[in-house]
């Protein structure tokens, strides 16, 4: 029992660790104009990674609808690497909703990401200003297939200026952030303390 209580203590330390991480978008952007279409499409782009890369969240811009939508990776023969359903409750990054997969380590090279847009009003930005990268990330050109629900998108779509139409985002990097070490240090601390107590009693 002592050993474990101290098992246990040093567990949720290290979950508590693990769970909070800063995002680090592949792009931002600071301005844009916005675009809508009435009819819905799995709108994404192909991008390429200049090395190995981890990718551990998947977002989609938070157009203030308040709807759900699937967002997927690919490589560029088609093969879903990750999906996941980004809800508007999502962590909110910036311009996108933000929802945790399972790390997906790629290697160098050339990949698609899509999401479902809805159609209707809800608004799409394009012609994006101010826009910064993650390193070794770069935007090579706009994807679509039209129709409901999540689709690999193969269609080249017009020229919409840097990183084409923003509705699809992820996180490239798990950079602990600096309340993440303060509360394994004092998670680690307080089972040391245990520890000698249980030993000095025994």
């Amino acid at each position: 029992m002592k050993f474990r209580a101290h098992v246990i203590s040093v567990s949720l330390a290290l979950a508590f660790a693990a769970n909070a991480y800063a995002i680090t978008p592949a792009y931002e952007f600071t301005g844009s104009s916005m675009a809508s279409d009435p009819n819905p499409y799995s709108l994404g782009f192909e991008f390429s990674l200049s090395g190995t890369t981890s990718i551990y969240a998947l977002a989609y811009f938070n157009d203030g609808t308040a709807s759900d939508h699937q967002v997927g990776l690919w490589d560029t023969a088609g093969h879903l690497l990750a999906s996941t359903t980004v809800h508007s409750s999502d962590t909110l990054n910036g311009h996108f909703n933000y929802a945790a997969i399972t790390t997906l380590t790629l290697s160098a090279g050339n990949y698609v990401i899509g999401g479902t847009y809805l159609g209707g009003a809800a608004p799409a930005p394009i012609n994006l200003t101010g826009v910064t990268s993650a390193a070794g990330y770069s935007w090579v050109r706009d994807l679509q297939l039209s129709g409901t629900g999540l689709s690999f998108p193969t269609q080249n779509i017009g020229n919409y200026g840097q990183n084409g139409i923003a509705v699809v985002n992820f996180s490239v990097t798990a950079v602990p952030e600096p309340e993440t070490y303060a509360m394994l240090i004092a998670g680690l601390a307080l089972s040391g303390v245990v520890l000698r107590r249980r030993k000095s009693q025994a």
